[in-house]
């Protein structure tokens, strides 16, 4: 039953928003990142090779989907499908575990995926950053209501992401989050550093790696 759930969060999500992917096109918007995802499949870098106004993110996620179902309009359109999946599935888990009814966490779910990518229908910079970030305000949530510590491990690791994508959101994010851990931090009997520990590698982790 769990499953069937899932299996129909995505089939709503991914095709709800594919069928928005192919309602007409912005001039610009619509193919700035079909655009750069295709020249870093030449081989060309962000920056480098040419200019981005963004976070170079989307243009590798979205070359790696050229590289997988080829250099057409549906490759570009999965992707944001995908996204929009996402957000709704992360969505779904966040309304289950504040204590909504599976009914309820299902329809605001599939609200979720009405409002989120199928307003433009394809890649797009403050959609990725804005989606990281809702996730990330998700997790944050979570790990206080929760208190454990490996949300806040995520919650930076999204940030990172959003901020791979465009630069605003994060900064505001982690600046407020960092403020509700020492806010917390202070408040509790109970002084425990790790949640600023795992806060901070969360970060460092995919820095790292980048």
């Amino acid at each position: 039953h769990k499953y069937s759930i899932y299996i129909f969060l995505f089939i709503f999500s991914f095709f709800f928003n594919f069928y928005y992917g192919y309602r007409g096109v912005l001039p610009i918007d619509s193919f700035l990142i079909f655009d750069s995802g295709y020249f870093v499949m030449k081989g060309e870098y962000p920056f480098k090779d040419f200019w981005t106004i963004t976070g170079p993110l989307l243009d590798y996620i979205q070359s790696f989907f050229f590289y997988l179902f080829g250099i057409n309009w549906s490759s570009y359109v999965i992707h944001a499908s995908l996204i929009n999946f996402l957000l709704v599935i992360f969505s779904y888990f966040f309304f289950q575990k504040i204590g909504l009814n599976k009914l309820y966490s299902v329809l605001y779910s599939i609200g979720v995926s009405i409002l989120a990518y199928p307003s433009i229908g394809t890649p797009f910079p403050d959609h990725h950053a804005f989606i990281f970030s809702l996730i990330a305000v998700y997790l944050m949530i979570l790990a206080v209501i929760e208190k454990k510590n490996y949300y806040f491990f995520f919650v930076t690791l999204f940030l990172f992401l959003s901020f791979l994508s465009k630069q605003v959101n994060s900064f505001y994010l982690t600046t407020f989050f960092l403020l509700i851990i020492l806010i917390n931090l202070f408040l509790s009997k109970e002084k425990n550093f790790s949640n600023i520990f795992y806060f901070i590698f969360g970060g460092l982790f995919p820095l790292i790696v980048f």
